[in-house]
């Protein structure tokens, strides 16, 4: 059994934070009901596109039913009602005045279900001067400091290259949701769970925040290196290894680094290199003479020769590389979802718990496509729900298309 089996989630999610959120929360085992406009969320549109499946929307919307529903309409509101009653949590990341406007505020569905929570995730959270301001995933990484402190030092500031704010929200609007469903278990009551993208990267800061505020140490870009642990990416004949706390190794290790690149003289006690300090002071030359031995071999051959020798390095990996690494591939770090004709690859469920509590992954839902099986066991007669189909209420599609486009009887 999964370790989510019996929890019910509503996700009234769009584009990345929201959806990650419920999705982990799908991956092991909750049942979670996308509820989505009649035209379907924005991710469902947003490029990239593959033959017509959103590969946007594929990464972020696996293991879940989807439910097509006028939330503007009175009768949509009343089968969100409905579905209140019985679910464990809501997740949102709609504007913080949304789910006011549509009949989904805390206060409103904890009046209907005291024992529901409400994770609501934006991107400077649910209080403050800038809790109605707009934000995306770079909006955040510069607010933060996150892109200040990324890049090479003679450089401009520097985004990450994935959407790290928008994750990092959902991630800790998953660890959100478990606390607030640990509370329920011991008290039977529900929380409102407020998650600011902003706080998400602001608290990844660590000692910098202290640096910047008693020393005055706002310049902080490091590129490739690292101050404590002098580290750097080395040249290779088809890309770059990278190696970690080489210069600052302990002295087996440096003699093992030194063997390795034909140094043998370096790991001798009267070494003006055996030292680290003495390392530091020298580091120009160390960085050339590594470099003249990594650019003659791969990527891979150069890591697997100083792993070897236990010295800490990686290639320099292209998404491709990721994809068909053998280490990531024994961690099903890469799954792959059948939407229609397509197979899609997305990442793989990271935390791995004894037993088998990831459930099998299945495509994310057509829009609409469990609205007849989800109102059914809401206790909805087929004549009610032939009633929505015809006035607009809910959406049906199954293989992109509308069941009413086929004509299809209920």
């Amino acid at each position: 059994m999964s370790v989510l089996s019996g929890v019910r989630v509503l996700d009234l999610t769009h584009y990345i934070a929201g959806p990650y959120c419920s999705q982990m929360l799908a991956d092991y085992g909750a049942d979670v009901i996308k509820i989505e406009r009649l035209e379907g969320e924005v991710g469902r549109t947003s490029s990239p596109m593959h033959d017509d499946v959103s590969l946007y929307f594929a990464s972020e919307n696996r293991n879940k039913r989807g439910l097509s529903l006028d939330l503007k309409s009175a009768k949509g509101k009343e089968i969100l009602h409905r579905l209140v009653e019985t679910s464990d949590v809501l997740v949102t990341n709609y504007g913080s005045n949304v789910p006011e406007k549509l009949g989904f505020s805390y206060e409103t569905i904890s009046a209907i279900n005291p024992r529901i929570s409400m994770v609501h995730i934006t991107g400077f959270g649910a209080t403050g001067p800038y809790r109605d301001y707009g934000a995306y995933d770079g909006v955040i990484q510069s607010m933060s400091g996150l892109a200040e402190l990324t890049g090479h030092p003679d450089g401009p500031p520097t985004y990450v290259g994935t959407f790290i704010a928008d994750h990092i929200a959902g991630l800790q609007a998953t660890l959100g949701t478990m606390l607030a469903l640990f509370h329920k278990e011991k008290t039977g009551k529900g929380r409102f769970v407020d998650i600011s993208m902003l706080d998400g990267l602001v608290s990844l800061l660590g000692f910098s925040v202290a640096e910047a505020k008693l020393h005055g140490i706002n310049k902080q870009r490091w590129g490739m290196s690292d101050r404590f642990q002098y580290s750097k990416a080395f040249p290779t004949n088809d890309g770059y290894v990278f190696l970690g706390a080489y210069i600052n190794a302990p002295e087996k290790k440096w003699k093992e680094l030194a063997e390795l690149i034909g140094k043998n003289e370096w790991g001798q006690s009267d070494s003006p290199f055996l030292r680290e300090e003495e390392r530091f002071k020298n580091r120009e030359i160390v960085d050339n003479t590594i470099a003249n031995w990594t650019i003659k071999h791969t990527k891979e051959e150069a890591f697997q020769l100083l792993q070897e020798k236990g010295i800490a390095s990686s290639p320099v990996n292209n998404l491709e590389e990721v994809i068909n690494n053998p280490q990531i591939q024994h961690r099903e770090m890469i799954r792959t979802l059948t939407m229609g004709d397509v197979e899609v690859p997305v990442p793989g469920a990271a935390i791995k718990i004894s037993g088998k509590p990831v459930q099998e992954f299945t495509a994310p839902p057509a829009l609409g496509e469990h609205s007849e099986e989800i109102l059914g066991q809401l206790g909805f007669s087929e004549k009610e729900i032939e009633d929505f189909i015809a006035n607009n209420i809910i959406g049906f599609e199954t293989n992109n298309h509308s069941l009413r486009e086929l004509d299809l009887k209920l």
